[in-house]
């Protein structure tokens, strides 16, 4: 249900939740795209009774990296409690239904909220995922374009992690990860995990094994979604200390408004929790960056090995997260 509220924006009720929409046709320039961003952030100081606000950008001209570029900048000048409520929504990687133009029609469901922005945990997931599958670093160019990241995103990565990072050559430039120690670990680990997660519970009394859940999800055929937590890194560490994951972790590329309802089709009995005390069958996590780093290997989506301990942690799965660093460190 959406009402009018203004000329520029309008309040949309999304469920529980209550966000302000600033619709944008045909954006040419970066002024426009400030002047956009200014009054969405205005608007969010004068209303924080709102969760965020969305600006939706279709038939943008700019490109979509000069889209990333702009609103990180702006983000660093904001206050944080403006700049973590405010998004930045392009129909050129989809759009949430509530914020669907009705002169391009009605977009499929299965359109997820897709991440356009890059973290500096998302540049560093990018280079421990191919430091711990053995894979040749990246030049400054060559990392930025792979993990969607602005340059300055990356520098800012480059000089948190720096302890860890291989001296570059003077000829290669390559960026690459030296050696990952468990305090770096630890503080990707708790930085990345700061995304939200969601339960689901099967209150039955026979509810389906992890392995069996996932199963279900490989049949959904859906290159968005992927195995993460202790399965995940059983399948790629086959030496891990681990004898069966005691639920199933979903991966999810998208954000925390991404629609879930695909979990019905994995099974039907499966309820959303919010009881955080309650044992979970499957959680959800999002994998909110634009390169989701999935690996689809014997018929199934794996997420990236680092997304799988970082999973591990949040569960509080001490002893395999240790496991696991203990045997990304002897190179698997």
């Amino acid at each position: 249900m959406a009402r009018k509220r203004t000329a520029a924006f309008t309040e949309v009720f999304d469920g529980d939740r209550r966000f302000l929409r600033f619709p944008s046709h045909g954006l040419r320039n970066t002024r426009d795209l400030h002047t956009l961003l200014l009054e969405a952030a205005y608007a969010l100081q004068a209303h924080p009774e709102f969760d965020g606000a969305d600006i939706a950008l279709w038939d943008c001209a700019l490109s979509k990296r000069v889209v990333q570029q702009e609103v990180e900048q702006f983000r660093v000048i904001c206050r944080p409690a403006i700049a973590r409520r405010l998004r930045v929504l392009d129909s050129r990687v989809g759009l949430p239904e509530h914020n669907q133009n009705p002169a391009m029609g009605v977009q499929p469901k299965s359109a997820l909220t897709l991440p356009t922005q890059a973290s500096q945990e998302a540049v560093m997931a990018t280079l421990l995922h191919r430091h711990v599958r053995g894979l040749p670093g990246l030049t400054m160019e060559a990392l930025v374009e792979e993990t969607g990241a602005s340059v300055p995103t990356v520098y800012q990565a480059l000089r948190r992690y720096a302890n860890c990072l291989a001296p570059r050559n003077r000829d290669d430039k390559l960026i690459q990860i030296q050696g990952f120690s468990r305090a770096n670990w630890w503080e990707w680990m708790e930085r990345n995990n700061r995304l939200s997660s969601v339960s689901f519970v099967d209150r039955s009394g026979l509810p389906r094994s992890a392995t069996r859940l996932a199963k279900g999800l490989a049949r959904l055929q859906r290159d968005d979604l992927a195995i993460g937590g202790l399965m995940g890194a059983m399948h790629h560490l086959p030496a891990l200390d681990a004898t069966a994951a005691p639920f199933l972790d979903i991966l999810v590329h998208g954000t925390a408004r991404s629609d879930l309802s695909f979990i019905e089709q994995i099974d039907p009995g499966l309820q959303r929790s919010r009881d955080p005390n309650e044992p979970a069958h499957v959680v959800v996590h999002f994998v909110d960056r634009p390169r989701s780093l999935f690996v689809r290997e014997d018929g199934q989506n794996w997420g990236a090995l680092a997304d799988c301990i970082a999973n591990m942690q949040r569960a509080h799965q001490t002893h395999q997260v240790s496991d696991a660093i203990r045997l990304t460190d002897k190179g698997m």
